[in-house]
């Protein structure tokens, strides 16, 4: 899981290793005109390998009512006065500002930070945007958690140090390039392309409408897991068992009929009803309920819809629903 960078000195801290990472990797100083729809900015100091360039400056605080530091990349020609930008992925100073596209995200698990983008994509041409640019170019999204338990999608662009840090943002920049380049041919404005892009949004607006914009029921739900899977486990139980079965569960099953050490039913325990957490848990269903007269059950919250071709799925499969329902001092399984 991914949280957000929030405080003032932790952002700092990442922009710092930021621009350290590409002063050691672009060594070539100059002095370039940057132009941009509305204007330019003259006699900017960029860093460029020859290929790319970066360029931070801080936007004055006093003339606008999101102040950040500006994170701006483009390609490189030597011979051009004039640079032009490909992508801004500039940064809040701190706090949640979702109308900055670029911000900070950790790891939890192994401590990284990165700088990410929201994959939201400007250059004022009709066809460049953010589901367009998703579209063409199958960027995945991660999603990044806030102190509120507000969730933000965003592209990982790159770790913040390390000694090929740099090397993924060159690959970010070439492709939203690429993409540009793609929609002034008219690769985007074709029906097959349209009918994808209609489908990522769709896919996208269904994720929302089930995150609600906050995560923190599920994170009740998943340090309670065990909670849940002990309700399961008496609940089964109370149903009764045939003859030589018994329960069990391991590191890789929630919880299992087996018969002879061959498992005969199987059961997942997920946290939500969210394409993630749906796709994997099939996979986990399929392999450890492998014989073909195994019984497969996922177990979700009982308030979690199923997306229709999920629900088909998971018929396909033979994969039977369970639910559950968690209060402040009780799980049920109903």
């Amino acid at each position: 899981m991914f949280s957000l960078i929030e405080s003032k000195v932790d952002i700092a801290k990442a922009q710092r290793k930021l621009e350290a990472s590409f002063r050691r990797d672009f060594k070539h100083r100059v002095t370039r005109n940057i132009g941009y729809p509305g204007g330019s900015t003259f006699d900017a100091a960029v860093v460029s390998n020859g290929k790319y360039w970066h360029w931070v400056s801080d936007l004055d605080e006093t003339k606008t009512p999101n102040p950040r530091r500006l994170n701006w990349f483009g390609l490189f020609d030597e011979g051009e006065d004039h640079l032009q930008i490909t992508v801004e992925i500039n940064t809040p100073y701190e706090g949640v500002n979702a109308q900055i596209a670029g911000f900070f995200a950790r790891d939890n698990d192994t401590g990284s930070v990165y700088l990410s983008h929201s994959g939201r994509i400007g250059g004022g041409k009709k066809g460049v945007n953010k589901t367009a640019f998703l579209t063409w170019s199958s960027q995945k999204l991660i999603e990044v958690f806030d102190s509120a338990g507000h969730a933000r999608d965003g592209v990982l662009v790159m770790p913040v140090e390390g000694p090929a840090a740099t090397r993924s943002a060159t690959r970010y920049i070439e492709t939203i390039a690429n993409f540009k380049k793609a929609v002034r041919a008219g690769e985007t404005d074709t029906t097959d392309f349209k009918q994808r892009e209609k489908q990522l949004a769709d896919f996208y607006s269904e994720a929302q409408g089930r995150r609600k914009g906050t995560r923190s029921e599920e994170f009740d739900y998943i340090s309670r897991h065990g909670e849940i899977v002990d309700a399961l486990h008496s609940w089964r139980k109370t149903a009764g068992l045939t003859k030589g079965s018994r329960l069990v569960k391991n590191v890789l099953i929630d919880l299992g009929v087996s018969v002879d050490g061959n498992l005969i039913e199987v059961y997942e325990v997920k946290t939500s009803a969210m394409r993630p957490d749906v796709y994997t848990a099939i996979g986990q269903l399929l392999v450890h309920g492998s014989a073909q007269d195994c019984k497969r059950v996922l177990v979700l919250p009982r308030s979690g819809n199923l997306a229709n071709d999920l629900e088909r799925a998971l018929k396909r499969n033979a994969i039977e629903i369970v639910r559950f329902e968690l209060t402040n001092d009780s799980v049920a399984i109903v």
